[in-house]
C-alpha cells in the first residue's frame, strides 16, 4: 500500500501586516492552533492510505496587498505542492485574486469569513463561478436560502444584528443619516447596499445620491465629508472602511465638533490593535459587527473549547482577544472533515466533500448553500467600552439576536464626546 506524503500542506496567503494585520494575526493564530490540535491526534486520518498524516501549515505575509496575495498563493502552490488553501477573514480584495488561484490549479480553498455580496458579485463575473472557493461568512441583507437550517431566523446579516440597535435607540434621535466606505470591494458592496437600508428603516440619508462618504483609500482630508454631516445634522453615522482608515477620519470629525448619538462601523473598529491607535477617548461608544466569541459552545478539534481557544491567545500573546482566532480554528476543521470524508488526496474528491459538509464547529454550524458555497455564521453586535482592565479597551456584546448567547455590556447610548 501506497504509503502517502509525508504531510498534507495546506498554506495561507495572509495580510500579516499592512491594514488588514488585526485579521492576518489573529486568523493565522487560530487555524496554527487547529494544526497544532489535529498533529496532536496524530494528523487527519486518510483512508487511501490507512494511515493519519500529519498536516504542515505554511503562511506567507501578504502584506495587505491584492497584488501580492494571488500570486503568492500560486507560487506556494507550485514550489510546495498544496493541498489545500485557507484565506483568512480580511477584506474580499485580498482573498478574490486567492480565488482565482485556487480555481486555475483546482485546490480546494475556503474563506475565513467576511460578507456574502461582495465576494459573490464578483464570483458571479466568472465563468466558472470559483468551483474551489467555499466560504462561511454572513451576508450585509442576504439571508439564510430556504431548506438551510437557518433560514428565517435572526442574528445572520448585518442588517438584522446592526438594525436591532436602531430599534432600541434610533426613536431617539433624528433619523438623520451618515454613511461612508472605501471604494474596495468591501466598501463597494456595503455602500451599494445600506443607503437604501436605512431609509427602508426609516432614517433620511444625507448625500448617499452623490456618493458623499464613498472615498479612495489612502485619503487622508476629511473635512468637506465630517463639514457637510455636521451641516445635515446627522445623529446616526453608519460605515465601513479598514482600521487605520477610519482612525483619521474619526479624529477629523472630532476635532471639528461633529457629534453623532449612534456610531455604527464594519471592519475598522474589530480589533485592539486598530482602536488603540486612534487615540484619547475615539473608541468609547464606537460599534461594530461580532462574529465570534469564546462563550460559544462548538466543539473544538481533542478538547479544545471556544474558551480555551481564547485563553491559548492571551497566553501566548499577552495581548487582548482577538476574535479572528475562531475564523481561523473553524475553517480548518472544515478542511481536515472534507479530507477524512472524502479518504484521500485527490483534490477533486475532497472539494466535493467541502460541498457535502455539515459539522459543528468553534463557530457554529457550516453547511454550505451548493448555489453560493456559502455557509452563514452567527452574528452579533458590540461596542467598544472603556475599562479598567490592564488594555483599557474592550469590545462587549451589547445586541444579540441569538437565545444561546447574552449581551455581555450595555449599548452606551448616546455616544459620549471626552476626546
Amino acid at each position: 500500500v501506497d504509503a502517502g506524503p509525508e504531510y498534507i500542506v495546506i498554506c495561507t496567503s495572509a495580510p500579516m501586516t499592512g491594514m488588514f494585520a488585526g485579521f492576518g494575526q489573529g486568523c493565522t493564530f487560530g487555524a496554527q492552533a487547529a494544526v497544532d490540535d489535529i498533529n496532536a491526534q496524530g494528523g487527519i486520518y486518510v483512508k487511501e492510505f490507512d494511515r493519519k498524516i500529519p498536516v504542515k501549515y505554511v503562511i506567507v505575509d501578504n502584506e495587505s496587498d491584492p497584488g501580492k496575495s494571488g500570486a503568492l498563493a500560486e507560487d506556494l502552490i507550485l514550489r510546495d505542492k498544496v493541498d489545500l488553501l485557507y484565506s483568512v477573514d480580511s477584506s474580499p480584495s485580498i482573498h478574490i485574486p486567492i480565488a482565482e488561484v485556487a480555481e486555475k490549479h483546482g485546490v480546494p480553498h475556503i474563506v475565513g469569513g467576511g460578507p456574502l455580496e461582495p465576494w459573490f458579485g464578483a464570483r458571479s463575473e466568472t465563468e466558472s463561478k470559483w468551483s474551489y472557493t467555499w466560504f462561511p461568512g454572513f451576508g450585509i441583507a442576504t439571508p439564510p436560502p430556504e431548506g438551510d437550517p437557518r433560514h428565517g431566523k435572526p442574528g445572520y446579516t448585518i442588517r438584522d444584528s446592526w438594525f436591532a440597535v436602531l430599534d432600541d435607540f434610533g426613536d431617539q434621535t433624528n433619523k438623520v443619516a451618515g454613511v461612508f466606505a472605501t471604494d474596495e470591494p468591501d466598501g463597494i458592496g456595503w455602500y451599494g447596499l445600506f443607503p437604501g437600508l436605512l431609509e427602508e428603516w426609516g432614517a433620511t440619508v444625507i448625500g448617499a445620491e452623490d456618493k458623499l462618504g464613498f472615498y479612495p483609500l489612502g485619503t487622508t482630508d476629511f473635512t468637506a465629508m465630517c463639514n457637510a454631516w455636521k451641516e445635515a445634522e446627522v445623529e446616526i453615522l453608519w460605515g465601513n472602511v479598514p482600521g487605520p482608515e477610519f482612525g483619521t477620519l474619526w479624529r477629523q470629525c472630532n476635532q471639528l465638533g461633529f457629534q453623532p448619538k449612534i456610531v455604527m462601523v464594519g471592519r475598522a473598529p474589530l480589533f485592539f490593535v486598530d482602536v488603540e491607535t486612534w487615540g484619547g477617548n475615539l473608541p468609547q461608544g464606537v460599534g461594530t459587527e461580532i462574529w465570534w466569541d469564546p462563550e460559544y459552545t462548538g466543539p473544538g478539534i481533542g478538547d479544545t473549547t471556544p474558551q480555551s481557544l481564547a485563553d491559548r491567545w492571551a497566553e501566548e500573546t499577552g495581548e487582548p482577544l482577538n476574535r479572528g482566532i475562531g475564523h481561523g480554528y473553524a475553517p480548518l476543521q472544515v478542511l481536515f472533515d472534507a479530507v477524512e470524508r472524502a479518504g484521500t488526496l485527490d483534490k477533486v474528491a475532497i472539494n466535493e466533500a467541502m460541498g457535502e459538509t455539515n459539522l459543528e464547529t468553534v463557530n457554529y454550524l457550516t453547511k454550505f448553500d451548493p448555489e453560493t458555497h456559502f455557509s452563514w455564521i452567527p452574528l452579533f453586535v458590540g461596542q467598544w467600552q472603556k475599562t479598567d482592565a490592564d488594555y483599557v479597551w474592550e469590545l462587549g456584546i451589547t445586541h444579540s439576536e441569538h437565545d444561546y448567547l447574552a449581551p455581555s455590556k450595555e449599548f452606551i447610548f448616546p455616544v459620549p464626546y471626552e476626546n
